[in-house]
């Protein structure tokens, strides 16, 4: 088992390399992660490689693209039995959104810095509220979705993708309202979102819904 941190970098070389230091967790390879140019990328990078196993990954300004990116990054080294952690201690604003959005969809563990006068006086863990559990049924619908290139154009098309095509009224009435009440409560828990279309309510799933899906796509 390996331990990885993923460190979103700005441009204050020195606040990266004590916040690894003095965070008292053994790091065996490090992401560093940029979306802007003025960072110490080359700085940070030079002081690592020749110590541990190190990955530049460039992600998207928007908040929700750059969260994917993280997602993916944690689910594959969790899928390996590594450990996580993401230090967001010289993260640009929209990093350490996107981090704390990523460390609560995985429930990763994340660090920063106290800083004062720019040196690093301490290291602190945070602590990051669990993410709403998501029933199975939901899980099926966003997995649904997802594997659909994630959105469908109407219920009644998600209910054939998940339960294939369903003969008896009954038994399909029963489905359309389960489903129905499921996709309500993703809606309001922001993962999905729908919206008329003529007589049909197109199903996509949000950005939020698409980070969140990361996790639990096998």
């Amino acid at each position: 088992m390996k331990t990885v941190h993923l460190i979103p970098l700005g441009n204050r070389c020195e606040v990266v390399l004590d916040s690894v230091k003095m965070s008292g967790k053994p790091i065996q390879k490090a992401y560093l992660i940029v979306s802007r140019e003025d960072n110490c990328l080359e700085d940070v990078v030079n002081a690592l490689k020749n110590f541990i196993e190190v990955e530049v990954v460039k992600v998207s300004n928007d908040v929700y693209g750059a969260s994917m990116e993280l997602l993916k990054i944690i689910k594959r080294e969790l899928d390996e039995g590594n450990e996580v952690y993401i230090n967001i201690s010289d993260a640009p604003r929209e990093l350490c959104i996107a981090s704390l959005i990523s460390a609560q969809i995985s429930r990763t563990k994340i660090y920063m810095a106290i800083t004062s006068n720019g040196r690093v006086k301490r290291v602190i863990d945070l602590k990051v509220p669990p993410v709403k559990s998501v029933g199975d049924d939901k899980i099926v619908l966003i997995r649904a979705l997802e594997e659909n290139g994630g959105e469908v154009e109407s219920i009644n098309g998600l209910i054939e993708i998940v339960e294939g095509k369903i003969n008896d009224p009954r038994r399909y009435m029963a489905q359309r309202a389960r489903m129905s009440y499921h996709l309500k409560g993703l809606e309001e828990d922001g993962l999905i979102e729908m919206k008329r279309e003529g007589k049909n309510v197109r199903i996509r799933l949000t950005p939020l819904g698409k980070a969140y899906a990361i996790m639990i796509l096998k």
